[in-house]
Protein backbone atom coordinates (compact mmCIF):
# COMPACT_ATOMS: atom_id res chain seq x y z
CA UNK A 1 0.00 0.00 0.00
CA UNK A 2 1.44 3.37 -0.97
CA UNK A 3 1.85 6.07 1.68
CA UNK A 4 -0.29 9.19 1.59
CA UNK A 5 2.86 11.29 1.03
CA UNK A 6 3.78 9.33 -2.11
CA UNK A 7 0.27 9.69 -3.49
CA UNK A 8 0.26 13.42 -2.74
CA UNK A 9 3.63 13.81 -4.48
CA UNK A 10 2.41 11.90 -7.53
CA UNK A 11 -0.77 13.99 -7.76
CA UNK A 12 1.31 17.16 -7.55
CA UNK A 13 3.64 15.82 -10.25
CA UNK A 14 0.73 15.07 -12.61
CA UNK A 15 -0.49 18.62 -12.03
CA UNK A 16 2.89 20.28 -12.60
CA UNK A 17 3.74 18.18 -15.67
CA UNK A 18 0.35 18.69 -17.30
CA UNK A 19 0.36 22.45 -16.57
CA UNK A 20 3.82 22.76 -18.11
CA UNK A 21 2.64 20.85 -21.18
CA UNK A 22 -0.40 23.10 -21.50
CA UNK A 23 1.89 26.13 -21.66
CA UNK A 24 4.18 24.40 -24.16
CA UNK A 25 1.37 23.16 -26.42
CA UNK A 26 -0.28 26.59 -26.40
CA UNK A 27 2.96 28.06 -27.76
CA UNK A 28 3.25 25.68 -30.72
CA UNK A 29 2.51 26.87 -34.25
CA UNK A 30 -0.17 24.84 -36.02
CA UNK A 31 2.26 23.42 -38.58
CA UNK A 32 4.33 21.88 -35.77
CA UNK A 33 1.48 19.46 -35.11
CA UNK A 34 2.02 17.87 -38.52
CA UNK A 35 5.67 16.96 -37.92
CA UNK A 36 6.55 13.25 -37.62
CA UNK A 37 7.19 11.86 -34.14
CA UNK A 38 9.18 8.87 -32.85
CA UNK A 39 5.84 7.08 -32.36
CA UNK A 40 5.50 4.97 -35.47
CA UNK A 41 1.82 5.63 -36.19
CA UNK A 42 1.60 9.28 -35.12
CA UNK A 43 2.68 12.79 -35.95
CA UNK A 44 3.11 15.34 -33.13
CA UNK A 45 -0.58 16.32 -33.14
CA UNK A 46 -1.66 12.70 -32.93
CA UNK A 47 0.62 12.19 -29.91
CA UNK A 48 -1.22 15.04 -28.19
CA UNK A 49 -4.52 13.48 -29.24
CA UNK A 50 -3.35 10.22 -27.63
CA UNK A 51 -2.75 12.08 -24.37
CA UNK A 52 -6.29 13.45 -24.58
CA UNK A 53 -7.66 9.96 -25.33
CA UNK A 54 -5.59 8.43 -22.54
CA UNK A 55 -6.82 10.94 -19.96
CA UNK A 56 -10.41 10.36 -21.03
CA UNK A 57 -9.90 6.62 -20.60
CA UNK A 58 -7.93 6.59 -17.34
CA UNK A 59 -9.71 9.57 -15.86
CA UNK A 60 -13.02 7.93 -16.69
CA UNK A 61 -11.97 4.66 -15.08
CA UNK A 62 -10.94 6.47 -11.90
CA UNK A 63 -14.14 8.51 -11.77
CA UNK A 64 -16.26 5.39 -12.24
CA UNK A 65 -14.24 3.45 -9.66
CA UNK A 66 -14.81 6.16 -7.08
CA UNK A 67 -18.55 5.62 -7.65
CA UNK A 68 -18.17 1.85 -7.24
CA UNK A 69 -18.72 1.16 -10.95
CA UNK A 70 -16.39 -1.67 -12.11
CA UNK A 71 -18.13 -2.50 -15.38
CA UNK A 72 -16.06 -2.93 -18.59
CA UNK A 73 -15.56 -0.07 -21.01
CA UNK A 74 -15.33 -0.05 -24.80
CA UNK A 75 -11.90 1.63 -25.00
CA UNK A 76 -10.13 -1.58 -26.00
CA UNK A 77 -11.23 -4.48 -28.19
CA UNK A 78 -12.90 -7.24 -26.20
CA UNK A 79 -10.09 -9.80 -26.30
CA UNK A 80 -9.64 -12.37 -23.53
CA UNK A 81 -6.09 -13.16 -22.34
CA UNK A 82 -4.47 -15.75 -24.58
CA UNK A 83 -5.97 -14.34 -27.78
CA UNK A 84 -3.32 -14.62 -30.55
CA UNK A 85 -1.63 -11.26 -31.21
CA UNK A 86 -3.78 -9.71 -28.47
CA UNK A 87 -1.32 -6.91 -27.65
CA UNK A 88 -0.75 -6.11 -31.32
CA UNK A 89 -4.51 -5.75 -31.86
CA UNK A 90 -4.84 -3.52 -28.79
CA UNK A 91 -1.87 -1.36 -29.84
CA UNK A 92 -3.35 -0.89 -33.31
CA UNK A 93 -6.71 0.04 -31.81
CA UNK A 94 -5.13 2.62 -29.48
CA UNK A 95 -3.06 3.97 -32.36
CA UNK A 96 -6.06 4.44 -34.61
CA UNK A 97 -8.06 6.02 -31.78
CA UNK A 98 -5.50 8.84 -31.55
CA UNK A 99 -5.57 9.39 -35.30
CA UNK A 100 -9.38 9.51 -35.35
CA UNK A 101 -9.52 11.87 -32.35
CA UNK A 102 -6.94 14.21 -33.86
CA UNK A 103 -9.01 14.39 -37.04
CA UNK A 104 -12.27 15.03 -35.19
CA UNK A 105 -10.86 17.71 -32.86
CA UNK A 106 -9.10 19.73 -35.54
CA UNK A 107 -8.13 23.14 -34.16
CA UNK A 108 -9.78 22.27 -30.83
CA UNK A 109 -6.99 19.76 -30.04
CA UNK A 110 -4.98 21.92 -27.62
CA UNK A 111 -8.08 23.32 -25.84
CA UNK A 112 -9.27 19.71 -25.43
CA UNK A 113 -5.94 18.76 -23.80
CA UNK A 114 -6.17 21.74 -21.44
CA UNK A 115 -9.78 20.98 -20.52
CA UNK A 116 -9.26 17.28 -19.91
CA UNK A 117 -6.18 17.66 -17.71
CA UNK A 118 -7.74 20.53 -15.74
CA UNK A 119 -10.65 18.16 -15.05
CA UNK A 120 -8.29 15.35 -14.05
CA UNK A 121 -6.27 17.57 -11.72
CA UNK A 122 -9.40 18.85 -10.03
CA UNK A 123 -10.63 15.29 -9.47
CA UNK A 124 -7.31 14.09 -8.07
CA UNK A 125 -6.94 17.08 -5.74
CA UNK A 126 -10.39 16.40 -4.35
CA UNK A 127 -9.62 12.84 -3.25
CA UNK A 128 -9.24 11.82 0.38
CA UNK A 129 -7.21 9.04 2.05
CA UNK A 130 -10.19 6.71 1.79
CA UNK A 131 -10.25 6.95 -2.01
CA UNK A 132 -6.81 5.68 -3.04
CA UNK A 133 -7.48 2.00 -2.46
CA UNK A 134 -10.86 1.99 -4.22
CA UNK A 135 -10.93 -0.40 -7.16
CA UNK A 136 -11.38 0.56 -10.79
CA UNK A 137 -12.00 -1.48 -13.91
CA UNK A 138 -8.98 -2.09 -16.16
CA UNK A 139 -8.56 -4.40 -19.13
CA UNK A 140 -6.01 -6.42 -17.10
CA UNK A 141 -8.26 -6.69 -14.04
CA UNK A 142 -9.43 -4.51 -11.14
CA UNK A 143 -6.82 -1.99 -10.01
CA UNK A 144 -6.67 0.60 -7.23
CA UNK A 145 -6.99 4.31 -7.94
CA UNK A 146 -3.43 4.80 -6.64
CA UNK A 147 -2.01 2.34 -9.18
CA UNK A 148 -3.10 4.61 -12.05
CA UNK A 149 -0.96 7.56 -10.95
CA UNK A 150 2.49 6.31 -12.11
CA UNK A 151 1.07 5.42 -15.53
CA UNK A 152 -0.40 8.91 -15.93
CA UNK A 153 3.00 10.41 -15.03
CA UNK A 154 4.90 8.18 -17.45
CA UNK A 155 2.49 8.92 -20.32
CA UNK A 156 2.93 12.67 -19.85
CA UNK A 157 6.72 12.48 -19.53
CA UNK A 158 7.44 10.09 -22.40
CA UNK A 159 5.05 11.68 -24.86
CA UNK A 160 6.35 15.14 -23.99
CA UNK A 161 9.75 13.86 -25.12
CA UNK A 162 8.19 12.41 -28.28
CA UNK A 163 6.69 15.77 -29.20
CA UNK A 164 9.74 17.84 -28.28
CA UNK A 165 12.01 15.53 -30.26
CA UNK A 166 10.00 16.44 -33.36
CA UNK A 167 10.94 20.08 -32.83
CA UNK A 168 14.18 20.18 -30.83
CA UNK A 169 17.58 18.47 -31.04
CA UNK A 170 18.22 16.13 -28.07
CA UNK A 171 15.39 17.23 -25.74
CA UNK A 172 15.74 16.10 -22.10
CA UNK A 173 13.49 13.70 -20.25
CA UNK A 174 11.59 15.35 -17.39
CA UNK A 175 13.88 15.01 -14.37
CA UNK A 176 10.97 15.20 -11.95
CA UNK A 177 9.38 12.14 -13.58
CA UNK A 178 12.55 10.06 -13.81
CA UNK A 179 12.10 8.15 -10.50
CA UNK A 180 8.62 7.03 -11.60
CA UNK A 181 9.85 6.09 -15.08
CA UNK A 182 12.68 4.05 -13.60
CA UNK A 183 10.32 2.26 -11.24
CA UNK A 184 7.95 1.37 -14.07
CA UNK A 185 10.59 -0.23 -16.29
CA UNK A 186 9.50 -3.86 -16.85
CA UNK A 187 11.72 -6.30 -15.04
CA UNK A 188 12.49 -3.88 -12.24
CA UNK A 189 12.76 -5.30 -8.72
CA UNK A 190 13.83 -8.65 -10.13
CA UNK A 191 10.69 -9.40 -12.15
CA UNK A 192 11.48 -11.21 -15.43
CA UNK A 193 10.52 -9.67 -18.74
CA UNK A 194 8.03 -11.65 -20.81
CA UNK A 195 9.98 -11.22 -24.08
CA UNK A 196 12.62 -13.88 -24.67
CA UNK A 197 16.16 -12.68 -25.18
CA UNK A 198 17.41 -13.63 -28.67
CA UNK A 199 20.08 -16.29 -29.04
CA UNK A 200 20.67 -16.57 -25.29
CA UNK A 201 18.86 -19.79 -24.47
CA UNK A 202 21.97 -21.92 -24.81
CA UNK A 203 24.44 -19.35 -23.43
CA UNK A 204 27.12 -20.90 -21.18
CA UNK A 205 26.07 -18.75 -18.24
CA UNK A 206 24.29 -15.55 -17.23
CA UNK A 207 24.95 -12.50 -19.42
CA UNK A 208 25.22 -9.30 -17.38
CA UNK A 209 24.71 -5.82 -18.85
CA UNK A 210 25.70 -3.20 -16.26
CA UNK A 211 24.42 0.38 -16.48
CA UNK A 212 26.27 2.96 -14.39
CA UNK A 213 23.89 5.93 -14.34
CA UNK A 214 24.44 9.54 -13.37
CA UNK A 215 21.97 12.35 -12.68
CA UNK A 216 18.44 11.99 -11.31
CA UNK A 217 17.52 8.50 -10.02
CA UNK A 218 21.13 7.46 -10.59
CA UNK A 219 22.93 4.30 -9.50
CA UNK A 220 24.20 1.03 -10.90
CA UNK A 221 21.73 -1.47 -12.31
CA UNK A 222 22.28 -4.82 -14.01
CA UNK A 223 20.11 -6.37 -16.67
CA UNK A 224 20.79 -10.05 -16.21
CA UNK A 225 19.97 -12.52 -18.98
CA UNK A 226 19.64 -16.12 -17.85
CA UNK A 227 17.64 -18.96 -19.29
CA UNK A 228 16.64 -16.74 -22.24
CA UNK A 229 14.85 -14.32 -19.88
CA UNK A 230 15.97 -10.94 -18.56
CA UNK A 231 15.46 -9.14 -15.27
CA UNK A 232 16.79 -5.93 -13.76
CA UNK A 233 18.44 -5.81 -10.35
CA UNK A 234 20.84 -3.60 -8.38
CA UNK A 235 24.44 -4.13 -9.48
CA UNK A 236 26.52 -6.25 -7.15
CA UNK A 237 30.17 -7.27 -6.97
CA UNK A 238 29.97 -9.75 -9.85
CA UNK A 239 31.78 -8.55 -12.98
CA UNK A 240 29.67 -7.60 -16.00
CA UNK A 241 30.01 -8.78 -19.60
CA UNK A 242 29.29 -5.27 -20.86
CA UNK A 243 29.37 -2.06 -18.80
CA UNK A 244 27.66 1.10 -20.04
CA UNK A 245 28.12 4.47 -18.34
CA UNK A 246 25.72 7.31 -19.07
CA UNK A 247 22.92 9.44 -17.64
CA UNK A 248 19.54 8.24 -16.42
CA UNK A 249 17.65 10.04 -19.19
CA UNK A 250 19.51 8.12 -21.89
CA UNK A 251 18.80 4.86 -20.08
CA UNK A 252 15.08 5.68 -19.85
CA UNK A 253 14.89 6.49 -23.56
CA UNK A 254 16.65 3.20 -24.29
CA UNK A 255 14.40 1.09 -22.09
CA UNK A 256 11.21 2.70 -23.37
CA UNK A 257 12.15 2.09 -27.00
CA UNK A 258 13.13 5.63 -27.98
CA UNK A 259 16.81 4.78 -28.57
CA UNK A 260 18.84 1.82 -29.74
CA UNK A 261 21.84 0.82 -27.65
CA UNK A 262 24.07 0.75 -30.74
CA UNK A 263 23.23 4.35 -31.67
CA UNK A 264 23.44 5.55 -28.05
CA UNK A 265 27.01 4.22 -27.88
CA UNK A 266 27.91 5.67 -31.29
CA UNK A 267 26.69 9.16 -30.33
CA UNK A 268 28.34 9.17 -26.90
CA UNK A 269 25.21 8.61 -24.84
CA UNK A 270 26.88 5.58 -23.27
CA UNK A 271 30.54 4.84 -22.74
CA UNK A 272 30.81 1.08 -23.35
CA UNK A 273 33.43 -1.30 -21.96
CA UNK A 274 33.47 -5.04 -22.42
CA UNK A 275 32.00 -7.39 -24.98
CA UNK A 276 30.51 -5.10 -27.66
CA UNK A 277 29.33 -8.18 -29.52
CA UNK A 278 26.43 -8.27 -27.03
CA UNK A 279 25.00 -4.95 -28.27
CA UNK A 280 22.99 -6.20 -31.30
CA UNK A 281 21.23 -8.85 -29.24
CA UNK A 282 20.19 -6.23 -26.70
CA UNK A 283 18.66 -4.06 -29.43
CA UNK A 284 16.82 -7.00 -30.98
CA UNK A 285 15.46 -7.94 -27.57
CA UNK A 286 14.03 -4.48 -26.89
CA UNK A 287 12.45 -4.43 -30.34
CA UNK A 288 10.80 -7.77 -29.59
CA UNK A 289 12.54 -9.47 -32.52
Amino acid sequence: MQSVDIRKTQVELIQSESKRLMKYFNSLPLDALELPSPCEMWNAGEVIAHLVWFEEYYGGLIERGLRGDHSPTEAFPSLPPGTPNRQVIIDESVGQSAIDLRRSLGQKLIPAFNERYDWLNDMLKGMGPEDWDKLCYHSTGLRSVASFLPTLISELALHEWDIRSSLEPSPPVSEESMPVLMEKIPGNRGRPWSISFPDMKDAPGPIRYRFELTGEACGKRDILVEGNKARMEPAGDVSANLTLAGDTGTFILLMYGRLRLESAIATGGFDAKGNLGLVPGFDRWLEGV
